[in-house]
């Protein structure tokens, strides 16, 4: 039958409070197990009832579905249609936003409430402002911080808390503290809020002492999460003991089987240098190996040296079915890149390249630094072109890999280029450029450098930047500049500066500066045996022998040894490593044979061995003898008669190489047509065709 005029449509009566109590606990089970197609009917059934238009409860409580099924779409359709709304149907949007992580509608969802006239409740501004926290965003976070003191809600337990921890994310400590120490009650969710905060923001003794206050006020709701924040702080602290204590609370709560801690627990034990506790804590649940707990693991072994531990690890891992990540792959390759082990390293790289994590920012980065230490900068550079997303970390490693092969103009190059492309250096970047141009006698470019840290990019030089100035100067022969930048230097000097000015007297035998770094040095590195060999070797080369049986005499009495020379170098899937005048090698026979035919080419070649710097008062003869066997020069005769001629002659030293066998390296290059890479304990040599990469600057 047509409808009259102004008739109505009729629509179902509206269900009664009981129904609607029934309906409203029904769209709660929806959401609690996420059924999204079961709330979806229960809606449609709803807006044919009429009970949608008519009962804003029923409205709030569809929102909330929504949420927590995550279709914020049709949660913002079906409020948008909303005839009346209520402070609740405000607070569940601004809720269900934060909640799935829409942090920014969230805020102008709590801005549209503001300007509706709508008093917002303290769940709607605790939401708003976990939602500026997720975004670290100061500047809203305190204008919530001043709703709340207007309302009266900045000191209930949950807001205070919420504005704690967005103050403490925004990185603004004083901010955070001022409010949790307004808090008329603190539960563990607000301790844990600051702990974290604490620890995130590098304030580490204040989260230990935030845990301890905690637990001294009798708190027993500590949780995962706030043991995560203080063993994090722990090892960052680097604090063993501190870190045992803490494993002791976790163990007593129960917390020792989590996942999460345990990989805290793991990742406290390694950066504190105790990788046997952080082993020990991994083979608590045997099936519960995953990347984190191994990775961290893996650092730990890399951080202390222990290379093969951390392979041994690392093979331990894929044996369990566990897929290494960017972290894993990173700390490995760092591991090689320490030892130089270009064949592991290469490995990895294979391995990086089947996971597709080659294009991270982070690995590309770590190979570039790898293979620059492992001595193939060719290599090197072909991966950074390769890198699409390149970051400071990225920028930072070529810098220091052209700083280490001693390219200043490359390295000064590569830092314009990160400028240009917007990338802001920081104090790693300074300390990488002031050493290639230390390195290569760029003193001008690297003090304009070094003074335009501070003028032009607001960073603070530290004891590493003003060493490296130090360095600079010596090596140039600038001594008495040297030495005035020591004294007029705002920090104190420390044991680096005073050992760049040390070496520097002894390359221009310059005995009374060369005494005064080595009395400076002393006090700061009593047991520093290098500070008696540089002395002994200035005299030396003065020919003042009293001198040096002075020192001789000294370092006896002392009980101070001479740090041995090693070299090293890898072949056939083995490191073999040689001393000065060692012959405990299997093929010495062989090894001797090849030097002593060196010898002989490169002296028709116009070798001269310079003894100068030697300091001992003996013939010519013997000096000569004890150069031919310095430990680098072994390593290579034994490289040339054991490694294909395809391959680079690459040798590991831990010392700084010596000046007569620099020499020699640039005369065997070219009899025997092979290139050599020298990486000593401050730079590489490239000897190619009779020269080498550092032009005799080093």
């Amino acid at each position: 039958m047509a409808k009259q005029r102004g008739q109505r449509l009729w629509r179902p009566p509206a269900p009664d409070a009981a129904t609607t109590v029934r309906l409203a606990s029904l769209l709660q089970s929806c959401g609690r197990a996420g059924d999204l197609r079961r709330g979806r009917l229960l809606h449609a059934r709803l807006v044919l009832s009429g009970a949608v238009a008519s009962s804003t409860f029923l409205a709030n409580h569809l929102i909330t579905m929504y949420s927590h099924c995550a279709d914020l779409a049709s949660a913002l359709r079906l409020f948008g249609a909303m005839p009346r709304r209520n402070a609740v149907s405000w607070t569940t949007l601004v809720s269900g936003l934060a909640q799935n992580l829409m942090h920014g509608d969230a805020l102008a969802a709590f801005a549209a409430m503001r300007r509706a006239g709508v008093a917002p409740t303290q769940f709607a501004l605790s939401s708003a402002a976990r939602a500026a926290a997720a975004l670290a965003s100061p500047l809203p976070g305190a204008q919530l911080h001043c709703v709340g003191v207007r309302l009266g809600f900045d000191t209930e337990l949950f807001v205070a808390s919420n504005l704690a921890d967005m103050y403490s994310k925004c990185g603004l400590l004083s901010e955070a503290c001022r409010v949790f120490d307004q808090m008329p009650q603190k539960d563990a969710v607000a301790w844990t809020a600051m702990i974290d905060g604490y620890a995130k923001n590098g304030s580490l003794e204040m989260a230990v002492l935030s845990f301890r206050d905690m637990k001294r006020e009798g708190l027993v709701g500590a949780d995962q999460h706030v043991f995560c924040s203080v063993l994090s702080a722990s090892g960052g602290l680097k604090d063993g003991w501190l870190g045992k204590s803490i494993h002791c609370c976790v163990t007593k709560a129960g917390f020792e089987l989590e996942v999460a801690v345990r990989n805290a627990l793991i990742d406290m034990y390694a950066k504190s240098m105790d990788v046997e506790n952080a082993s020990r804590v991994l083979k608590i649940d045997t099936g519960g190996w995953n990347v984190v707990s191994g990775t961290s693991l893996i650092d730990g072994y890399i951080e202390t040296d222990c290379v093969e531990e951390a392979l041994g690890i690392y093979v331990e891992l894929r044996r369990q079915g566990v897929e290494p990540n960017e972290f894993t792959f990173s700390s490995m390759i760092k591991g090689c890149a320490m030892q130089a082990l270009l064949e592991q390293g290469a490995q990895l790289h294979t391995q990086v390249i089947k996971t597709d994590l080659i294009r991270d920012s982070f690995v590309g980065s770590t190979l570039v630094d790898m293979y620059g230490k492992c001595g193939l900068i060719s290599l090197s550079m072909q991966l950074f072109n390769e890198i699409e997303c390149r970051t400071d970390i990225a920028w930072n490693a070529v810098i220091n890999v052209f700083a280490q092969h001693g390219h200043g103009s490359e390295a000064i190059l590569a830092f314009d280029r990160m400028i240009y492309s917007g990338i802001r250096p920081n104090h790693i970047t300074f300390v990488s450029l002031l050493t290639a141009c230390s390195h290569t006698g760029l003193v001008d470019e690297g003090l304009a450098y070094f003074y335009s840290m501070k003028d032009v990019h607001g960073i603070e030089p530290k004891e590493e930047h003003y060493s490296c100035i130090i360095d600079m100067y010596g090596r140039a022969g600038r001594l008495d500049e040297a030495y005035k930048f020591i004294s007029d230097m705002p920090v104190k000097p420390n044991a680096y500066s005073w050992c760049s000015l040390l070496g520097a007297c002894r390359m221009r035998g310059n005995k009374e500066l060369g005494e005064v770094a080595a009395q400076n040095l002393m006090k700061l590195e009593p047991g520093n045996t290098g500070i008696h060999v540089s002395l002994s070797g200035i005299y030396a080369s003065l020919g003042q022998w009293e001198d040096v049986k002075a020192v001789r005499k000294l370092m006896r009495d002392s009980r101070i040894k001479k740090l041995p020379g090693f070299s090293w170098v890898d072949s056939n899937k083995k490191t073999h490593v040689f001393g000065s005048e060692d012959w405990s090698h299997p093929q010495q026979k062989d090894i001797y044979e090849k030097l002593e035919e060196l010898t002989t080419r490169i002296k028709e070649e116009g070798y001269i061995p310079d003894t100068n710097f030697l300091p001992y008062n003996l013939e010519d003869v013997t000096k000569e003898r004890i150069l031919r066997y310095h430990s680098e020069r072994i390593a290579v005769a034994f490289a040339l008669i054991s490694m294909p001629a395809t391959k680079p002659i690459i040798v590991k030293k831990n010392l700084r190489i010596c000046i007569d066998c620099h020499t020699a390296f640039k005369f065997i290059c070219k009899v025997e047509r092979r290139d050599i890479i020298v990486r000593d304990n401050s730079r590489f040599h490239h000897f190619v065709n009779g020269r080498c990469s550092c032009g005799d600057y080093w």
